[in-house]
C-alpha cells in the first residue's frame, strides 16, 4: 500500500532523467534484448502499479529536443523531435486508472520498435565493392553518399601535372578464390600510369549499376579529368558502355569525354601483366594458371572471312619496310598525324620494327580519316593468305589478299613483330609530292628531301588474346 505523499518507487530518482525519451532509447539501449526488457519492465510495472499516475506525475517541459538517432561516419541520420523529461517529481492530485499506465506501456513498447527501425534504416547499405588507392575529399565525401567505408588517404603522392587525359578501364575476374568465388575487379590507369586505382567487386555484384559507382569515385577524386577512356575486353563492351554513357549523363564535366572500345589500351595490359606475375600471386586463394608459351607462326584451323576495306580508306599500293627502333624513339607526338604508343622495354635502338607503308596520292586524306579511328594493328591471316587492319574493339578489314609465293615474306614480317613484342608501324606517304619515304628525323641527319605523311605504331595483342 501506498501512504499519501510517499515515494511510490524508491529508485526512481536514481534513474537518468531521461529514461523515457528518444534520446536515452538510441544510445543507452542499443542491443535488441536491452529494448524488450525495458518493455517488459514497464508494462509489469504499469499493470501493478499504475505506472507513473499512482499518486505521483513527472512534470515535462514541452521544448523540443533535436535528436540523433544514427552518429555514423557512413549514415546520414534523420533528426527528429521529443520531450526531455526534467525529472522533477510533484504530487499527482488527481491519480490516473491503471487503464492509462496499461495504455502508456504499450505506447513504450511502441516507441521502442519505431527506434529500433529507424536504426536498421540508418545502418548503411552491405558493401558490394572495397575500393584501393588514395582517395582525395571530393571521393570520401562521395564514398559517403553511396554508403561505402573508406580510408581517409591522402592523395598527396600523386603528380598530377603528369596525370594524362586519356584512361583505360578493365572490370574482369582474376585467378583469386573469395568464397568458391573467382574475385571481380575495376583496374583504371591514366595513359601515363601515375593515376591508378583498383576496386574488388563481388561476384553477385557485377553490374553496371555499380561500376557507374565505382568509376564516379575514382573520376571526382581525381584533379585530371578524362577527356577519352577506352576498355579492350569484348564480353565488358556492353556493360561498360552502359556505366560511362551514365556517368556522361550524370555528369556536366564528362558530357565531352569520348568512349573508346579499344584495342589500344597498352599500359593497362602492361599493368594487368605486372599484377599477374607479382600481385595476384601472393593473394590467398589464388589459382595458379599454366603459363602463356608464344605460339608459332602458322595457319590456323579456324578461316574467318572478314569485310573488304572501306573505298574511303583505301590506298593504290603497299610496302613491307623496317625502321630502327631508336629513330621511332626520337620522334615526338605530335611531330607527323598519327599516334606513337609506348615502346615496349628490354630493346637496343638498333633494333629493326617492321611495318607497312600505305602509298597514295591522297595521303593528307587519308590521314585525316584514320586519325579520326581506332587504328590497331596490321596482321597476316596465313590461313587465307591475306593482309588484315584492326580496328576498334571488334572490327577487323581485308586489306588484300596476296600470292602464295609471296607468303614467306608475311611470314616474315609476322616473326618480326613477335621479336619485338608485337611492335609495328603503320606508315602513310604520298610518293609522287613527299618524294622518298623517311621519317623526318632520317630526312634531317641524310639531308634528302621527303617524308612520309603520317605515322602510326601499334603493338599487335592478337597472338595473346587467341590463347
Amino acid at each position: 500500500p501506498i501512504s499519501g505523499g510517499s515515494m511510490p518507487w524508491p529508485w526512481a530518482t536514481a534513474w537518468p532523467p531521461g529514461i523515457l525519451c528518444y534520446r536515452t532509447v538510441a544510445h543507452y539501449a542499443t542491443a535488441r534484448e536491452r529494448r524488450m526488457v525495458l518493455c517488459l519492465l514497464l508494462a509489469v510495472a504499469g499493470c501493478s502499479w499504475g505506472a507513473l499516475s499512482s499518486g505521483f506525475a513527472i512534470q515535462r517541459f514541452t521544448r523540443p529536443v533535436r535528436t540523433e538517432l544514427c552518429s555514423t561516419g557512413d549514415c546520414q541520420a534523420q533528426l527528429v523531435l521529443s520531450h526531455e523529461f526534467s525529472g522533477h517529481v510533484q504530487p499527482d492530485l488527481a491519480p490516473r486508472t491503471t487503464t492509462t499506465a496499461a495504455v502508456l506501456a504499450a505506447l513504450c513498447a511502441v516507441g521502442s520498435i519505431a527506434v529500433t527501425r529507424q536504426q536498421r534504416c540508418c545502418q548503411p547499405r552491405q558493401q558490394h565493392f572495397v575500393l584501393s588507392g588514395a582517395p582525395s575529399a571530393a571521393g570520401t565525401a562521395n564514398s559517403k553518399r553511396a554508403g561505402v567505408a573508406r580510408a581517409a588517404v591522402g592523395s598527396e603522392d600523386v603528380d598530377w601535372n603528369s596525370v594524362s587525359t586519356e584512361w583505360e578501364v578493365d572490370c574482369f575476374s582474376r585467378p583469386v578464390l573469395k568464397d568458391g568465388k573467382k574475385m571481380w575487379e575495376l583496374c583504371v590507369t591514366d595513359a601515363n600510369a601515375v593515376y591508378r586505382r583498383v576496386a574488388q567487386m563481388k561476384p553477385t555484384r557485377v553490374n553496371s549499376v555499380v561500376v557507374q559507382k565505382i568509376l564516379t569515385i575514382f573520376i571526382e577524386e581525381s584533379k585530371v579529368k578524362p577527356r577519352v577512356i577506352r576498355f579492350y575486353r569484348k564480353v565488358m563492351k556492353n556493360m561498360l558502355t552502359v556505366a560511362l554513357e551514365a556517368i556522361q549523363d550524370s555528369n556536366k564535366y564528362m558530357e565531352n569525354c569520348k568512349i573508346l572500345p579499344s584495342r589500344n589500351c597498352h599500359m593497362l595490359r602492361t599493368w594487368l601483366n605486372y599484377r599477374e606475375r607479382e600481385v595476384y600471386p601472393k593473394m590467398p586463394g589464388y589459382i595458379k594458371t599454366p603459363a602463356r608459351r608464344p605460339s608459332a607462326v602458322q595457319a590456323s584451323m579456324v578461316k574467318l572471312a572478314y569485310e573488304p576495306l572501306p573505298e574511303r580508306l583505301k590506298f593504290a599500293r603497299y610496302s613491307v619496310s623496317a625502321i630502327p627502333l631508336g629513330a621511332i624513339a626520337r620522334m615526338k607526338p605530335g611531330q607527323l598525324p598519327g599516334k606513337l604508343c609506348r615502346i615496349p622495354a628490354g630493346f637496343s635502338d638498333n633494333a629493326m620494327v617492321h611495318g607497312i607503308v600505305c602509298l597514295s596520292g591522297r595521303a593528307d586524306v587519308l590521314c585525316a580519316l584514320l586519325k579520326s579511328m581506332e587504328l590497331c594493328s596490321v596482321r597476316v591471316a596465313l590461313e587465307t593468305n591475306e593482309l588484315l587492319m584492326d580496328m576498334g574493339i571488334d572490327s577487323t578489314y581485308r586489306v588484300d589478299k596476296f600470292a602464295t609465293e609471296e607468303k614467306d615474306g608475311f611470314i616474315q614480317f609476322e616473326r618480326a613483330k613477335r621479336q619485338m613484342a608485337g611492335l609495328h608501324f603503320i606508315a602513310v606517304h604520298n610518293p609522287w609530292l613527299d618524294g622518298a619515304p623517311n621519317l623526318p628525323i632520317e630526312a634531317d641527319d641524310m639531308g634528302e628531301e621527303g617524308c612520309i605523311t603520317g605515322l602510326w605504331t601499334c603493338i599487335d595483342y592478337a597472338p595473346t588474346d587467341t590463347q
